[in-house]
Protein backbone atom coordinates (compact mmCIF):
# COMPACT_ATOMS: atom_id res chain seq x y z
CA UNK A 1 0.00 0.00 0.00
CA UNK A 2 1.57 3.19 -0.58
CA UNK A 3 1.13 6.10 1.42
CA UNK A 4 -2.10 6.98 1.86
CA UNK A 5 -3.69 10.58 3.61
CA UNK A 6 -6.00 9.00 4.92
CA UNK A 7 -3.66 7.81 7.52
CA UNK A 8 -1.34 9.79 9.85
CA UNK A 9 -1.16 13.46 10.77
CA UNK A 10 -1.84 15.95 8.29
CA UNK A 11 0.59 19.23 8.27
CA UNK A 12 -2.10 21.30 9.47
CA UNK A 13 -2.80 18.48 12.47
CA UNK A 14 0.61 18.64 13.28
CA UNK A 15 1.03 22.07 13.70
CA UNK A 16 -2.12 22.55 16.10
CA UNK A 17 -1.57 19.16 17.57
CA UNK A 18 0.93 20.76 20.59
CA UNK A 19 -1.90 23.52 21.61
CA UNK A 20 -4.31 21.03 21.85
CA UNK A 21 -2.27 18.82 23.74
CA UNK A 22 -1.30 22.13 26.23
CA UNK A 23 -4.54 23.24 26.82
CA UNK A 24 -6.16 19.93 27.83
CA UNK A 25 -3.11 19.26 30.18
CA UNK A 26 -3.95 23.10 31.77
CA UNK A 27 -7.70 22.48 32.04
CA UNK A 28 -6.90 18.85 33.36
CA UNK A 29 -8.93 17.29 30.28
CA UNK A 30 -8.17 13.62 29.75
CA UNK A 31 -9.06 11.56 26.87
CA UNK A 32 -11.76 9.00 27.77
CA UNK A 33 -10.07 5.43 28.57
CA UNK A 34 -11.01 3.52 25.93
CA UNK A 35 -12.09 0.31 27.93
CA UNK A 36 -15.03 2.91 29.66
CA UNK A 37 -15.48 4.52 26.58
CA UNK A 38 -18.97 5.80 25.85
CA UNK A 39 -20.60 8.50 23.32
CA UNK A 40 -21.10 10.89 25.75
CA UNK A 41 -17.62 11.01 27.21
CA UNK A 42 -16.42 11.20 23.77
CA UNK A 43 -18.88 13.69 22.44
CA UNK A 44 -17.53 15.74 25.69
CA UNK A 45 -13.64 15.37 24.51
CA UNK A 46 -14.53 16.13 21.12
CA UNK A 47 -16.25 19.25 22.58
CA UNK A 48 -13.37 20.06 24.31
CA UNK A 49 -10.61 19.18 21.10
CA UNK A 50 -12.84 22.02 18.97
CA UNK A 51 -13.45 25.11 21.63
CA UNK A 52 -9.19 25.18 21.82
CA UNK A 53 -9.25 25.31 18.09
CA UNK A 54 -11.94 27.54 17.37
CA UNK A 55 -9.51 30.56 17.20
CA UNK A 56 -6.93 28.51 15.27
CA UNK A 57 -8.38 26.84 12.19
CA UNK A 58 -10.59 28.13 9.47
CA UNK A 59 -14.38 27.13 10.25
CA UNK A 60 -14.44 25.35 6.97
CA UNK A 61 -11.73 23.03 8.56
CA UNK A 62 -13.15 23.40 12.32
CA UNK A 63 -14.94 20.08 12.53
CA UNK A 64 -12.93 17.56 10.02
CA UNK A 65 -9.63 18.79 12.12
CA UNK A 66 -11.14 18.31 15.36
CA UNK A 67 -12.46 15.13 14.32
CA UNK A 68 -8.87 13.73 13.19
CA UNK A 69 -7.32 15.31 16.33
CA UNK A 70 -9.84 13.82 18.60
CA UNK A 71 -8.94 10.38 17.38
CA UNK A 72 -5.10 11.11 17.50
CA UNK A 73 -5.29 11.91 21.13
CA UNK A 74 -7.54 8.62 22.27
CA UNK A 75 -6.85 4.99 22.79
CA UNK A 76 -3.93 4.13 20.25
CA UNK A 77 -4.80 7.26 18.42
CA UNK A 78 -3.94 6.98 14.87
CA UNK A 79 -2.73 3.43 14.78
CA UNK A 80 -6.43 2.55 15.91
CA UNK A 81 -7.62 2.31 12.31
CA UNK A 82 -4.96 -0.13 11.50
CA UNK A 83 -6.25 -2.21 13.90
CA UNK A 84 -9.42 -2.12 11.96
CA UNK A 85 -7.84 -2.97 8.54
CA UNK A 86 -8.38 -7.07 7.37
CA UNK A 87 -5.12 -8.94 7.75
CA UNK A 88 -3.52 -6.66 9.84
CA UNK A 89 -0.63 -8.98 11.95
CA UNK A 90 1.99 -6.34 12.85
CA UNK A 91 1.80 -2.42 13.00
CA UNK A 92 5.63 -1.22 14.06
CA UNK A 93 6.61 2.64 15.15
CA UNK A 94 9.57 3.38 14.68
CA UNK A 95 10.38 7.04 16.15
CA UNK A 96 7.11 8.45 13.73
CA UNK A 97 7.61 5.96 11.25
CA UNK A 98 4.98 3.69 10.84
CA UNK A 99 5.06 -0.13 9.21
CA UNK A 100 2.09 -2.68 8.76
CA UNK A 101 2.75 -6.79 8.43
CA UNK A 102 -0.84 -7.07 6.37
CA UNK A 103 -1.61 -10.40 4.92
CA UNK A 104 2.41 -11.44 5.09
CA UNK A 105 3.07 -8.39 3.49
CA UNK A 106 5.45 -5.79 5.21
CA UNK A 107 4.02 -2.28 4.09
CA UNK A 108 5.89 1.17 4.69
CA UNK A 109 3.97 3.91 5.41
CA UNK A 110 6.22 6.81 5.93
CA UNK A 111 6.30 9.48 8.79
CA UNK A 112 2.46 9.83 9.64
CA UNK A 113 3.40 11.75 12.89
CA UNK A 114 6.32 13.22 14.87
CA UNK A 115 8.00 11.28 17.32
CA UNK A 116 6.54 13.38 20.22
CA UNK A 117 3.28 12.44 19.72
CA UNK A 118 4.04 8.35 19.55
CA UNK A 119 5.73 9.39 23.32
CA UNK A 120 2.53 10.96 24.36
CA UNK A 121 0.40 8.18 23.16
CA UNK A 122 2.60 5.40 24.74
CA UNK A 123 2.09 7.22 28.46
CA UNK A 124 -1.25 7.62 27.25
CA UNK A 125 -1.51 3.66 26.84
CA UNK A 126 0.76 3.27 30.06
CA UNK A 127 -1.66 5.55 32.17
CA UNK A 128 -5.08 4.18 30.77
CA UNK A 129 -3.62 0.26 31.63
CA UNK A 130 -2.57 0.99 35.19
CA UNK A 131 1.34 0.46 34.05
CA UNK A 132 2.85 4.21 34.77
CA UNK A 133 6.03 4.54 33.11
CA UNK A 134 9.44 6.44 35.25
CA UNK A 135 12.91 7.39 34.49
CA UNK A 136 13.57 3.79 35.71
CA UNK A 137 11.25 2.11 33.73
CA UNK A 138 11.19 3.04 30.14
CA UNK A 139 9.29 -0.35 28.50
CA UNK A 140 5.32 -1.39 28.68
CA UNK A 141 4.35 -4.40 28.02
CA UNK A 142 0.09 -4.71 27.89
CA UNK A 143 -2.96 -6.35 26.02
CA UNK A 144 -5.26 -3.88 24.39
CA UNK A 145 -9.02 -3.84 25.31
CA UNK A 146 -9.21 -5.87 21.55
CA UNK A 147 -6.80 -8.65 22.35
CA UNK A 148 -3.86 -6.87 20.62
CA UNK A 149 -0.23 -6.90 22.33
CA UNK A 150 1.00 -3.45 22.95
CA UNK A 151 4.87 -3.00 23.13
CA UNK A 152 6.71 0.00 23.69
CA UNK A 153 10.30 1.63 24.30
CA UNK A 154 11.05 4.99 25.50
CA UNK A 155 14.14 7.79 25.12
CA UNK A 156 16.66 7.68 26.99
CA UNK A 157 16.59 3.70 26.72
CA UNK A 158 16.09 3.43 23.08
CA UNK A 159 16.78 5.98 20.43
CA UNK A 160 13.13 7.22 19.78
CA UNK A 161 9.38 5.87 20.52
CA UNK A 162 9.23 2.32 19.55
CA UNK A 163 5.93 0.41 19.41
CA UNK A 164 4.75 -2.84 18.35
CA UNK A 165 0.86 -3.68 18.33
CA UNK A 166 0.40 -7.88 17.60
CA UNK A 167 -2.68 -8.16 16.71
CA UNK A 168 -3.97 -11.88 16.89
CA UNK A 169 -4.92 -13.54 13.59
CA UNK A 170 -8.39 -11.95 13.89
CA UNK A 171 -9.18 -12.75 10.00
CA UNK A 172 -7.89 -16.58 10.17
CA UNK A 173 -10.80 -18.41 11.00
CA UNK A 174 -10.67 -21.77 9.56
CA UNK A 175 -8.02 -24.21 7.56
CA UNK A 176 -9.80 -22.54 4.30
CA UNK A 177 -8.11 -19.08 5.42
CA UNK A 178 -5.06 -20.58 5.38
CA UNK A 179 -5.19 -22.33 2.80
CA UNK A 180 -5.64 -18.94 1.07
CA UNK A 181 -2.85 -17.39 1.83
CA UNK A 182 -0.75 -19.81 1.50
CA UNK A 183 -0.13 -21.55 4.65
CA UNK A 184 0.23 -24.89 2.88
CA UNK A 185 1.75 -23.95 -0.61
CA UNK A 186 5.55 -25.43 -0.90
CA UNK A 187 7.97 -22.80 -1.60
CA UNK A 188 11.75 -22.45 -2.43
CA UNK A 189 14.53 -22.61 -0.08
CA UNK A 190 14.77 -19.17 1.13
CA UNK A 191 18.32 -18.90 -0.41
CA UNK A 192 20.00 -20.10 -2.99
CA UNK A 193 23.76 -18.99 -2.99
CA UNK A 194 23.22 -16.66 -5.57
CA UNK A 195 23.42 -13.17 -6.45
CA UNK A 196 19.49 -13.31 -7.13
CA UNK A 197 18.51 -14.10 -3.94
CA UNK A 198 19.24 -9.90 -3.39
CA UNK A 199 15.19 -8.72 -4.06
CA UNK A 200 16.36 -4.96 -4.17
CA UNK A 201 17.88 -4.50 -7.43
CA UNK A 202 20.08 -1.24 -6.10
CA UNK A 203 21.22 -3.70 -3.46
CA UNK A 204 22.05 -6.49 -5.57
CA UNK A 205 23.62 -4.35 -7.81
CA UNK A 206 26.06 -2.48 -4.68
CA UNK A 207 26.36 -5.87 -3.67
CA UNK A 208 27.21 -7.09 -7.20
CA UNK A 209 30.01 -4.54 -7.50
CA UNK A 210 31.97 -5.77 -5.02
CA UNK A 211 35.31 -6.81 -7.33
CA UNK A 212 36.45 -8.70 -4.08
CA UNK A 213 35.11 -12.13 -3.35
CA UNK A 214 35.44 -12.58 0.44
CA UNK A 215 33.81 -8.87 0.43
CA UNK A 216 30.86 -9.82 -1.91
CA UNK A 217 30.31 -13.19 -0.21
CA UNK A 218 29.87 -11.35 3.61
CA UNK A 219 28.01 -8.24 1.56
CA UNK A 220 25.36 -11.45 0.23
CA UNK A 221 24.93 -12.75 3.64
CA UNK A 222 24.20 -9.22 5.13
CA UNK A 223 22.33 -8.52 2.00
CA UNK A 224 19.90 -11.59 2.44
CA UNK A 225 19.78 -12.17 5.70
CA UNK A 226 21.07 -15.54 4.91
CA UNK A 227 22.59 -16.28 8.49
CA UNK A 228 23.34 -15.17 12.02
CA UNK A 229 27.13 -13.87 12.19
CA UNK A 230 29.71 -13.22 15.34
CA UNK A 231 32.32 -10.95 14.46
CA UNK A 232 35.25 -12.36 17.13
CA UNK A 233 38.78 -11.20 17.47
CA UNK A 234 40.82 -9.74 19.68
CA UNK A 235 40.65 -6.12 21.56
CA UNK A 236 40.70 -3.44 18.78
CA UNK A 237 41.05 -5.81 15.78
CA UNK A 238 38.19 -4.16 13.88
CA UNK A 239 34.75 -6.51 14.57
CA UNK A 240 33.03 -3.40 15.34
CA UNK A 241 34.50 -1.29 11.97
CA UNK A 242 33.67 -4.31 9.87
CA UNK A 243 30.74 -5.19 10.87
CA UNK A 244 29.33 -0.87 10.82
CA UNK A 245 30.96 -1.10 6.83
CA UNK A 246 28.74 -4.16 6.13
CA UNK A 247 25.23 -3.16 7.75
CA UNK A 248 25.19 -0.99 5.08
CA UNK A 249 23.89 -3.75 3.13
CA UNK A 250 21.10 -4.53 5.39
CA UNK A 251 17.83 -4.36 3.52
CA UNK A 252 16.76 -1.10 4.05
CA UNK A 253 12.80 -1.69 4.61
CA UNK A 254 13.17 -4.70 7.06
CA UNK A 255 12.74 -4.12 10.83
CA UNK A 256 16.06 -4.53 12.62
CA UNK A 257 16.56 -4.10 16.35
CA UNK A 258 20.43 -2.92 17.66
CA UNK A 259 20.80 -3.20 21.03
CA UNK A 260 23.93 -1.80 22.91
CA UNK A 261 25.66 -0.81 26.20
CA UNK A 262 27.51 2.00 24.29
CA UNK A 263 26.57 3.73 21.07
CA UNK A 264 28.71 2.07 18.42
CA UNK A 265 27.01 0.48 15.70
CA UNK A 266 26.25 2.28 12.50
CA UNK A 267 23.09 1.64 10.29
CA UNK A 268 23.02 3.87 7.03
CA UNK A 269 19.79 6.37 7.92
CA UNK A 270 17.04 4.53 6.24
CA UNK A 271 17.48 1.52 8.08
CA UNK A 272 13.77 1.16 9.58
CA UNK A 273 15.41 0.70 13.51
CA UNK A 274 14.70 0.20 17.22
CA UNK A 275 17.84 1.18 19.25
CA UNK A 276 18.22 0.61 22.77
CA UNK A 277 21.06 1.82 24.82
CA UNK A 278 21.10 -0.35 28.52
CA UNK A 279 23.81 -1.44 30.95
CA UNK A 280 25.12 -5.39 30.21
CA UNK A 281 24.93 -5.54 33.87
CA UNK A 282 23.71 -3.33 37.49
CA UNK A 283 26.81 -3.24 40.01
CA UNK A 284 26.14 -3.62 43.61
CA UNK A 285 24.42 -0.55 44.75
CA UNK A 286 23.38 0.87 41.82
CA UNK A 287 19.60 1.94 40.98
CA UNK A 288 17.65 -0.40 39.31
CA UNK A 289 17.57 -0.29 35.53
CA UNK A 290 16.79 -2.46 32.80
CA UNK A 291 19.53 -4.28 31.82
CA UNK A 292 20.74 -5.34 28.06
CA UNK A 293 19.80 -9.02 28.66
CA UNK A 294 16.32 -7.93 29.32
CA UNK A 295 15.96 -5.70 27.13
CA UNK A 296 17.22 -8.39 24.88
CA UNK A 297 14.24 -11.02 25.78
CA UNK A 298 11.36 -7.81 25.44
CA UNK A 299 12.83 -7.39 21.56
CA UNK A 300 13.08 -10.93 20.71
CA UNK A 301 9.72 -12.33 22.20
CA UNK A 302 7.76 -8.99 21.60
CA UNK A 303 8.82 -6.57 18.93
CA UNK A 304 9.36 -8.98 16.13
CA UNK A 305 12.33 -7.81 14.42
CA UNK A 306 13.88 -9.81 11.30
CA UNK A 307 17.51 -9.03 12.65
CA UNK A 308 18.88 -8.70 16.04
CA UNK A 309 22.11 -6.71 16.37
CA UNK A 310 24.18 -6.54 19.48
CA UNK A 311 26.76 -4.30 19.80
CA UNK A 312 28.74 -6.70 21.81
CA UNK A 313 28.46 -10.09 24.16
CA UNK A 314 30.36 -9.09 27.82
CA UNK A 315 27.94 -10.80 30.37
CA UNK A 316 26.40 -13.92 31.07
CA UNK A 317 22.98 -12.46 30.50
CA UNK A 318 23.39 -10.86 27.05
CA UNK A 319 25.51 -14.34 26.18
CA UNK A 320 22.37 -16.49 26.93
CA UNK A 321 19.87 -14.55 25.64
CA UNK A 322 21.99 -13.38 22.19
CA UNK A 323 21.86 -17.77 21.76
CA UNK A 324 18.16 -17.54 22.55
CA UNK A 325 17.42 -15.23 20.09
CA UNK A 326 19.23 -16.77 17.89
CA UNK A 327 17.35 -19.52 18.09
CA UNK A 328 14.02 -18.12 17.14
CA UNK A 329 14.37 -18.60 13.71
CA UNK A 330 15.51 -14.37 13.33
CA UNK A 331 19.00 -13.33 12.21
CA UNK A 332 21.62 -12.38 15.22
CA UNK A 333 24.69 -10.66 14.75
CA UNK A 334 27.27 -9.08 17.62
CA UNK A 335 31.13 -9.00 18.41
CA UNK A 336 32.70 -10.80 20.82
CA UNK A 337 36.44 -10.90 21.93
CA UNK A 338 38.45 -13.92 21.12
CA UNK A 339 41.80 -14.47 19.72
CA UNK A 340 40.23 -17.29 17.37
CA UNK A 341 37.36 -19.04 15.96
CA UNK A 342 37.56 -21.74 18.98
CA UNK A 343 38.51 -19.22 21.85
CA UNK A 344 35.56 -16.83 20.71
CA UNK A 345 33.31 -19.69 20.80
CA UNK A 346 34.75 -20.90 24.14
CA UNK A 347 34.25 -17.37 25.74
CA UNK A 348 30.51 -17.80 24.79
CA UNK A 349 30.08 -20.96 25.90
CA UNK A 350 31.63 -19.49 29.65
CA UNK A 351 29.55 -16.84 29.21
CA UNK A 352 25.82 -18.52 28.89
CA UNK A 353 26.78 -21.44 31.32
CA UNK A 354 27.71 -19.30 34.01
CA UNK A 355 24.43 -17.38 33.27
CA UNK A 356 22.28 -19.99 34.35
CA UNK A 357 22.45 -22.81 36.70
CA UNK A 358 21.92 -26.00 35.63
CA UNK A 359 22.80 -25.52 31.77
CA UNK A 360 24.55 -28.11 30.22
CA UNK A 361 27.40 -27.70 27.85
CA UNK A 362 25.95 -29.71 25.27
CA UNK A 363 23.22 -27.78 25.66
CA UNK A 364 24.62 -24.29 25.05
CA UNK A 365 26.30 -25.67 22.16
CA UNK A 366 23.25 -27.45 20.35
CA UNK A 367 22.12 -23.44 20.71
CA UNK A 368 25.51 -22.43 19.41
CA UNK A 369 25.29 -24.68 15.98
CA UNK A 370 21.05 -23.89 15.62
CA UNK A 371 21.60 -19.98 15.64
CA UNK A 372 24.74 -18.95 14.79
CA UNK A 373 26.06 -20.09 11.04
CA UNK A 374 29.38 -17.95 10.61
CA UNK A 375 32.46 -16.83 13.04
CA UNK A 376 34.38 -13.87 11.23
CA UNK A 377 37.68 -13.57 12.52
CA UNK A 378 39.46 -10.55 12.38
CA UNK A 379 43.11 -9.76 13.68
CA UNK A 380 45.67 -7.49 13.51
CA UNK A 381 49.73 -7.31 12.06
CA UNK A 382 52.27 -5.31 11.49
CA UNK A 383 51.93 -3.44 8.09
CA UNK A 384 55.02 -5.05 5.80
CA UNK A 385 55.88 -1.67 4.88
CA UNK A 386 55.93 0.42 7.72
CA UNK A 387 56.49 -1.57 10.78
CA UNK A 388 54.80 1.33 12.93
CA UNK A 389 51.16 0.64 11.25
CA UNK A 390 49.18 -2.15 12.18
CA UNK A 391 46.65 -3.63 9.37
CA UNK A 392 43.96 -4.96 10.95
CA UNK A 393 42.11 -7.78 8.30
CA UNK A 394 40.04 -10.58 8.10
CA UNK A 395 41.60 -13.59 8.96
CA UNK A 396 39.26 -16.28 8.50
CA UNK A 397 35.30 -17.14 8.29
CA UNK A 398 33.90 -19.90 9.60
CA UNK A 399 31.12 -22.00 9.28
CA UNK A 400 29.65 -24.12 11.73
CA UNK A 401 28.44 -26.85 10.68
CA UNK A 402 27.19 -28.92 13.93
CA UNK A 403 28.55 -31.50 16.63
CA UNK A 404 30.40 -34.39 15.78
CA UNK A 405 29.78 -37.54 18.03
CA UNK A 406 32.56 -36.56 20.85
CA UNK A 407 30.33 -33.55 21.44
CA UNK A 408 32.57 -31.02 19.50
CA UNK A 409 32.17 -28.25 17.08
CA UNK A 410 32.36 -29.28 12.86
CA UNK A 411 33.95 -26.24 12.03
CA UNK A 412 34.52 -25.80 7.95
CA UNK A 413 37.01 -22.74 7.34
CA UNK A 414 35.41 -20.78 4.35
CA UNK A 415 38.24 -18.30 4.16
CA UNK A 416 41.91 -17.81 5.48
CA UNK A 417 43.68 -14.28 5.13
CA UNK A 418 46.67 -15.91 5.19
CA UNK A 419 48.91 -16.39 2.05
CA UNK A 420 49.60 -20.24 0.83
CA UNK A 421 46.01 -21.04 1.96
CA UNK A 422 44.10 -23.00 -0.82
CA UNK A 423 41.55 -21.42 -2.09
CA UNK A 424 39.56 -24.53 -3.46
CA UNK A 425 38.43 -25.61 -0.07
CA UNK A 426 36.88 -21.88 0.02
CA UNK A 427 35.02 -22.93 -2.90
CA UNK A 428 33.96 -26.27 -1.85
CA UNK A 429 32.94 -25.05 1.64
CA UNK A 430 30.86 -21.89 -0.38
CA UNK A 431 28.46 -24.38 -2.03
CA UNK A 432 27.68 -26.16 1.32
CA UNK A 433 26.87 -23.29 3.34
CA UNK A 434 25.02 -20.95 0.33
CA UNK A 435 24.05 -23.81 -1.92
CA UNK A 436 25.38 -21.60 -4.98
CA UNK A 437 28.63 -20.21 -6.48
CA UNK A 438 31.29 -18.11 -4.66
CA UNK A 439 31.26 -15.72 -7.87
CA UNK A 440 27.85 -15.44 -7.51
CA UNK A 441 26.63 -17.23 -10.36
CA UNK A 442 23.78 -19.94 -10.46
Amino acid sequence: MAKDETYGLREIDRTVLPQVQENLALRKIRPPDWRDETPESRQKFYDAVRGILISSVSQAELNEIATRLCDALTGVGILQSFLRLQGVEEIYVRGGRVAMERNGRLEHLGELAPPSYFDQMIRRVADATGKPLSPLNLTLLVDLPGGERFTALLPPLSDAPAINIRCFGRNMRGLEDLERVGTFKRHAPLVSGSIDDIRDPDLRAKVKAQTDPVARYLAWVMATLAGSVVFAGPFSSGKTTIFNALSDYFPAGEPVAVLETFREIQMRPEAFMMRAIAPAEILPGDTRRITMDEVLNIVYTRANPRAIILGEVVSPGEALQFLRASNLGRRAFTTLHGGSVGAALRRLEDLALSAQEGLTMRAVREMVISGIDLVVLMNQAANPKDLRSIDRFVAEITHIAGIDDKGDYVLETLYRGVEGYDENLYGKAWKQIAGGDPEGKK
